[in-house]
C-alpha cells in the first residue's frame, strides 16, 4: 500500500479548520485519531509522541511517509474522591508530581520530571522504592483507551480487565491511552544523595552495591543506582521517609576512601525534588540505550566493568558509554501481583535491570560505532551472566533498544494472552499494520 501523509494531512485541515486540540476538546481529539487510524481513507500510518523521551528511532517519531499524533496537550488532573488521581496522558511526572505535592499525595512514577506519562508507564516505570510499592504500572486503576475503531472505554478491575493487565507493560499494541488513573498515597519523602567516586576503586564500588542490594530484600525502603560513567562512578543512595541520621544500611559505601565529590549533598525531599534532582539535561545529543536482566552477582559486575573499560578504549573521545545497575527485589514483583498482576512476568528474585548508553553528538557521524558499543556491552554482560547461570529472559522496556525482543521475554503464556487481547480490542491489526514504530507484536518472536 501506498502511504498517502497528504491526504491525512488535508483531512486534518478540513476537522479542524485554525484550531487547536486540547484536552477540553475530547471529542474532537478522538476525531483526530480517526484519521490516520482510517486506513481505508487516508493509508497513513502514524507514530504517538508525549514527550518523545525514548531514544529508538521511530517509537515516537515518524519520516514523511507517517504522521506524528503528539498527545502532548491531553493535561487534565483531577483528584477523586476516592483519592485516585485521574491524570491526562499528555503530562510529565513533574507536573503530576507537583500538582499531588499541593495536596500532600504523591503517586508512583518516573524518577525524571522531564519524562511524560504515557510511555513510562505502559513499559513498567521503574520508581525510586520499587520494593515498596511496585512498578509505577501496578498503582494505575483504570486506563481510558481510544480503540482502533474510534470507541473510547476505560480497562480496570471491572470493565475489560483483560485489556487492563495487557496494559500493564503490553507497550502500544492495544489502542492509545488517554487517561491514566493513579493510586495516590500520602506524601512520600525521601532522603537521598548522589556521590561521584573514583574509577579505580570499582571493585570496592561493585562490593558495596552488591551488599545494599542485599540489604534491599529486608528494607523496601531502600532504593539504589550505581552508574559507571567518563571518569567516574555515580552512585545514587535513596531512603524512603527521611530519617534524621544517613541510613546505616549505606555503611557499604560511606565507608569507601575513594569519594571524589558529592553530585548531590544528603537531602530531605520528596518524589517531585528527587525526580527534579534526576532530570536529564535536555541536550542537543543522539543516544542509544540496550537493557539485560541478571541476578545480583558481585563478581559478574566486576566482569562487566572490565568488559566496558575495553569496550571505552577504542570509542572516539566525544562518544560517552556508559552503563546503571538498577535493583529490582523480590519485594517488588510481589507488590505488582497484590496489585493485581501485570503481563510482564517478573520472577520473585533480587535481581538488577542493567541498561547500557551511549550519548554523541547530534552533528557527528558515529552512528554505527556508538550503537555497536551499546550492542556489545549487553551482549557481553549476557553471555557473562548465561555462564554463571545468572542470566534471567526478562528485559524491562523502558531501558531497551528497538531491536530487543521484549515483549517475547515476558514469557510464552504472557505473549499469547497480549496476541488475544489485541485481537480482540483491535481486530483489523491496526496498531500493528499502521503504527509506526514501537515494541509491537508484530515484531516479536
Amino acid at each position: 500500500m501506498v502511504f498517502n501523509t497528504r491526504a491525512a494531512f488535508e483531512e486534518f485541515k478540513s476537522v479542524f479548520p485554525n484550531k487547536v486540540i486540547t484536552s477540553d476538546t475530547k471529542s474532537e481529539y478522538q476525531a483526530a485519531v480517526a484519521i490516520p487510524c482510517n486506513r481505508q481513507k487516508t493509508g497513513s500510518k502514524f507514530a504517538i509522541r508525549t514527550t518523545g523521551h525514548n531514544p529508538n528511532a521511530g517509537f515516537s517519531s515518524a519520516d514523511e511517509t507517517a504522521i506524528v499524533l503528539d498527545i502532548r496537550q491531553l493535561q487534565s488532573k483531577e483528584l477523586g474522591s476516592d483519592g485516585v488521581a485521574r491524570v491526562g496522558s499528555g503530562n510529565t511526572w513533574g507536573e503530576v508530581y507537583t500538582w499531588l505535592q499541593g495536596h500532600n499525595l504523591s503517586a508512583i512514577g518516573g524518577r525524571d520530571h522531564n519524562v511524560g506519562l504515557g510511555g513510562l508507564l505502559l513499559g513498567g516505570g521503574l520508581g525510586a522504592s520499587p520494593n515498596m510499592h511496585g512498578l509505577g504500572v501496578d498503582g494505575v486503576k483504570n486506563f481510558e483507551v481510544l480503540l482502533a475503531d474510534g470507541t473510547l472505554i476505560n480497562a480496570n478491575a471491572k470493565e475489560n480487565t483483560d485489556l487492563l493487565r495487557a496494559l500493564k507493560g503490553g507497550g502500544p499494541n492495544f489502542g492509545i491511552v488517554t487517561r491514566f488513573d493513579l493510586e495516590t498515597h500520602p506524601l512520600i519523602k525521601v532522603k537521598y544523595e548522589i556521590n561521584l567516586y573514583k574509577l579505580e576503586d570499582h571493585v570496592e564500588i561493585n562490593k558495596a552495591t552488591a551488599a545494599v542490594q542485599e540489604a534491599m530484600e529486608s528494607d523496601p525502603k531502600i532504593g539504589l543506582f550505581t552508574n559507571f560513567n567518563n571518569g567516574f562512578a555515580a552512585v545514587g543512595l535513596l531512603y524512603a521517609n527521611t530519617p534524621h541520621e544517613r541510613p546505616a544500611v549505606f555503611a557499604p559505601f560511606y565507608h569507601l576512601q575513594s569519594l571524589i565529590s558529592a553530585a548531590l549533598p544528603s537531602t530531605d525531599g520528596a518524589l517531585l525534588s528527587l525526580a527534579q534532582a534526576m532530570g536529564h539535561a535536555q541536550e542537543s545529543k543522539k543516544r542509544a540505550i540496550s537493557t539485560v536482566t541478571t541476578r545480583v552477582s558481585q563478581d559478574l559486575y566486576e566482569c562487566a566493568y572490565k568488559a566496558w573499560a575495553e569496550v571505552c578504549k577504542i570509542l572516539p573521545t566525544d562518544c560517552v558509554l556508559h552503563y546503571t545497575i538498577q535493583p529490582f527485589g523480590k519485594a517488588a514483583a510481589q507488590e505488582g501481583e497484590d496489585r493485581g498482576g501485570n503481563i510482564m512476568g517478573h520472577q520473585g528474585v533480587a535481581k538488577c535491570w542493567w541498561v547500557f548508553t551511549c550519548e554523541w553528538p547530534e552533528s557527528d557521524s558515529d552512528d554505527i560505532v556508538a550503537q555497536k558499543a551499546v550492542a556489545t556491552m549487553a551482549e557481553s554482560v549476557e553471555v557473562l551472566a548465561k555462564e554463571k547461570g545468572l542470566l534471567l529472559e526478562f528485559k524491562p522496556m523502558g531501558f531497551a533498544t528497538g531491536s530487543q525482543n521484549v515483549l517475547g521475554s515476558y514469557g510464552a503464556a504472557n505473549l499469547k494472552q497480549m496476541r488475544e487481547v489485541a485481537a480482540k480490542y483491535d481486530p483489523e491489526g491496526l496498531f500493528q499494520r499502521s503504527q509506526y514504530g514501537g515494541f509491537l507484536l508484530r515484531d516479536t518472536i
